[in-house]
């Protein structure tokens, strides 16, 4: 267990660090394909120069702390080596590369720092609204803007009807498929949402609830879900229908749903 000391310090570097991963990804933002470094990973998913120019900033910052990262554009440690691990970061420099790459926009930040009971700091910052959302136990929700570290406490808008559905763009399932048990079909509408912000929709109140069946890293989703414990909510393994764990032997995630209601 981290120290309280510690534990401060963690959150106040992450805020940085997301600052300063995601002002690395404005500055690129004018790139140009051609001049942007791109190439496929052995998943078949992207990778640029803006992927490991946010990695470079985001890890200069956490390093000192002393405590474990996986970063998506890294090396991942041996799962005998990580297993007793008790607490880690579990970091993704751009959460959508290939929106990132296609047009621009919809790509975050994510950082969260896990212990054996899941994530207890989230961060997710979206460069191009040019702010962060901070999530910690002990904590009230916030945000800041990148260009100004001022946290400043949320209030959630309240619970409207009809519910709102926020999913992957890439989703295939249907809303009687993803939908939490006793919740009707009927009363939900959906809109798909970019990456790690779909946690950060229901955080804020603009959204009530948000389904995926297919599986995923378990960086992308970290962040959300420290934010959602911040704000009483949470996320729960689609096959389980318990909390979701993390540091697992492939990192995957298969399936997850939350909702406010």
């Amino acid at each position: 267990m981290l120290s309280p000391e510690l534990f401060e310090k963690a959150l106040s570097a992450s805020i940085k660090a997301a600052a300063a991963g995601a002002s690395a990804l404005i500055a690129v933002l004018d790139t140009s394909d051609e001049e942007l470094h791109i190439s496929s990973k052995a998943d078949g998913s992207l990778v640029s120069d803006a992927d490991y120019a946010s990695e470079r900033k985001i890890t200069e910052i956490l390093y000192p702390l002393g405590i474990p990262m996986l970063t998506e554009e890294s090396n991942i440690p041996p799962y005998e080596e990580r297993k007793d691990w008790k607490n880690f970061f579990l970091i993704d420099p751009l959460d959508g590369t290939e929106s990132f790459l296609s047009n621009r926009s919809g790509f975050a930040v994510n950082i969260a720092l896990c212990d054996e009971t899941g994530p207890i700091i989230g961060i997710v910052a979206d460069p191009i609204e040019n702010v962060i959302y901070i999530g910690a136990m002990g904590h009230e929700f916030s945000s800041t803007k990148i260009d100004g570290l001022n946290p400043i406490p949320i209030k959630p808008q309240a619970i409207q009807k009809p519910y709102r559905l926020v999913t992957s763009w890439v989703e295939k399932a249907s809303i009687e498929e993803l939908l939490p048990p006793g919740i009707d079909p009927s009363d939900v509408v959906s809109r798909p949402v970019s990456g790690a912000l779909k946690f950060c929709k229901i955080a804020l109140g603009e959204a009530e609830i948000h389904a995926r069946t297919g599986s995923y890293m378990e960086w992308d989703c970290a962040a959300g879900d420290a934010i959602l414990r911040s704000v009483g909510v949470d996320v729960f393994d689609r096959n389980t229908n318990k909390r979701l764990k993390y540091n697992s032997k492939d990192l995957r995630v298969n399936g997850l749903y939350t909702s406010i209601i």
